[in-house]
């Protein structure tokens, strides 16, 4: 299995759907003063940031063993008159 790149669109349309539901829960709801606001958003910056340098400090999962076939395929016989050995 291999590793999907990273989506930058992702990242900057859920920040901006963040910021969306922030300004509506600010403004219209009165659910966060501005104050627990930012202080919610530091808060989680914080915990984003320590998940980053956890996951960097985390050692590298080891390379998944090679497949080696022991038996012999069609047409062995040919890479041999390839490469002939003296």
């Amino acid at each position: 299995m291999s590793r999907h790149p990273f989506r930058w669109e992702g990242l900057a349309f859920g920040l901006f759907f963040l910021a969306v539901v922030g300004n509506w829960a600010v403004w219209d709801q009165d659910i966060l003063t501005p104050r627990e606001l930012s202080l919610t958003a530091s808060g989680a910056l914080i915990v984003l940031g320590l998940l980053g340098v956890g996951a960097t400090l985390r050692h590298a999962r080891p390379a998944p063993p090679s497949r080696t076939d022991p038996t012999p395929t069609e047409g062995a016989d040919d890479d041999q008159a390839a490469d002939p050995q003296p």
